[in-house]
């Protein structure tokens, strides 16, 4: 069945998501990313700090300043002389200045721009100056402040209303902001670029060594001149497949001259055996036979062994049209259904995928006849297999998947992979007739049809899936 659209979409965006979460390149440039944010933070927060502390700081030495200067004066001249500095300092309208100077005992003001007297302790404070003056122009803000006695019962406050510190100080936290946010932009940018840069490079390689994989081994990957570490990537790679295919050629040559050499004298001695056979006694006839059995064992083991050769070399590309499986698999389960019933088997057939597909039609007769064969061969008397077909979607694209299930022996699962590689036969069914070759031959028409095999448990016996793209 085919899956939901709601269900495909959010498997497709599962799939995209884990596909970019776990690219190297990604998960490399994105710790780039986090580390340079982190290590900018705290370069800017470092300067925010610094520069804030040195603007209350210098506050402080203008208040520190202002508050001895006119200490000297009241030492010198008295309350009178103080009372009339302060006087010229507010003449001068700096509205920064913040004076009180009042009599403890009485709590009178004597002088300042403050109305209301606070009640704090000597020393530093920061006060809220619409609480303590009528002015419009001070409303809402905030003074800091120095607080020292005097004799005489007088208690002097020095100050500076630092709205323009607050001011500043906003300034450098706005200016801080938007420097992070300057920072995070060019570094997503810069990121962006970067991986996107090393990912086509990477996907380059990648998308070359698929299509070698597939076949064409005569690919190599590009190189653009620049000397660079993919260059020199790219170089060593192609150097080593030229060395893989120089071996896989003369591996592929040795063992396609040997069936040749050999194919040739096999016929020959079947020939003359055939010749004999006619001249000869019963007794004589049946020896015979029996090494016209062999002998065409033999020649098959050739014949599927230079097939093999020829699908995983590239040689043999077959003859490729649009299909439908359905009937592919009635024409397989017709051809075995005589074998079939001489061993009391039953087969239940469910096929509805109605889908066609772009093969080899003789190729993949091959591909079902080969399991069919050993699916007969090693289910019991009386046993049962199951065929069904269906058709599936997986990321957007749609495959066939034919599941063949039997009740027979089985393969044990640490010997699934290796059934695929040529002349492999279990312990278990050395007793058969076969050469091994069945399954590998299965697994290059397979491969050169961009599909896949895979065995499981069938709880007793096997299930075959076979995955074909659509």
């Amino acid at each position: 069945m085919f899956l939901k659209a709601s269900d495909h979409q959010r498997h497709d965006l599962k799939y995209r998501f884990r596909k970019v979460t776990h690219n190297s390149i990604f998960r490399m440039v994105f710790l780039y990313f986090v580390l340079f944010i982190l290590s900018s933070f705290i370069l800017l927060s470092f300067i925010y700090w610094s520069t804030v502390g040195y603007i209350y700081k210098q506050l402080d030495h203008h208040i520190e300043y202002d508050m001895e200067r006119l200490q000297h004066i009241y030492n010198a001249g008295g309350q009178e002389q103080l009372i009339k500095a302060i006087e010229i300092s507010l003449q001068q309208k700096n509205y920064e200045s913040v004076y009180l100077l009042y009599n403890q005992k009485s709590m009178q003001i004597l002088a300042g721009n403050l109305d209301k007297i606070p009640q704090i302790k000597n020393g530093w404070h920061i006060l809220d100056l619409s609480e303590l003056t009528d002015s419009p122009l001070q409303k809402n803000h905030s003074a800091r402040t120095l607080v020292m006695p005097l004799p005489g019962n007088l208690i002097f406050m020095n100050g500076l209303d630092i709205e323009s510190a607050h001011e500043q100080e906003h300034m450098i936290f706005n200016s801080m902001i938007t420097g992070i946010a300057i920072i995070l932009i060019l570094g997503m940018i810069g990121g962006f670029i970067i991986s996107i840069s090393t990912i086509k490079k990477i996907n380059l390689i990648n998308e070359t060594i698929s299509e070698i994989s597939e076949g064409n081994l005569s690919l190599r990957i590009p190189t653009r001149g620049t000397d660079d570490d993919y260059d020199l990537l790219a170089i060593n790679i192609n150097q080593m497949l030229d060395q893989i295919n120089k071996l896989m050629q003369g591996v592929q040559n040795i063992s396609n001259n040997i069936a040749h050499d050999l194919r040739t004298p096999l016929s020959r001695l079947r020939g003359r055996l055939e010749l004999i056979q006619q001249d000869c006694s019963l007794e004589t006839s049946e020896g015979i036979q029996y090494a016209l059995t062999e002998t065409d064992n033999l020649l098959s083991t050739f014949n599927a062994l230079l097939r093999i050769n020829k699908l995983e070399s590239g040689v043999q590309k077959g003859h490729f049209a649009q299909i439908s499986i359905d009937n592919l698999l009635q024409d397989v389960i017709e051809f075995y259904e005589p074998l079939a019933e001489e061993k009391g088997i039953t087969i239940n057939i469910e096929v509805n995928s109605d889908a066609r597909i772009s093969g080899d039609k003789d190729m993949l007769f091959q591909v079902f006849t080969n399991i069919f064969d050993n699916t007969i061969k090693y289910t019991p008397h009386n046993g049962s297999v199951m065929i069904c077909s269906r058709a599936v979607l997986v990321n957007k694209k749609q495959y066939v998947q034919v599941i063949i299930s039997d009740s027979g022996i089985g393969i044990p699962e640490d010997e699934r992979a290796k059934v695929l590689e040529p002349f492999y036969r279990l312990e278990k069914h050395r007793d058969h007739q076969g050469n091994g070759l069945g399954l590998s031959l299965v697994a290059a028409v397979l491969k050169l049809h961009q599909g896949d095999i895979i065995f499981n448990d069938n709880k007793p016996g096997l299930k075959v899936t076979i995955i074909l793209p659509v």
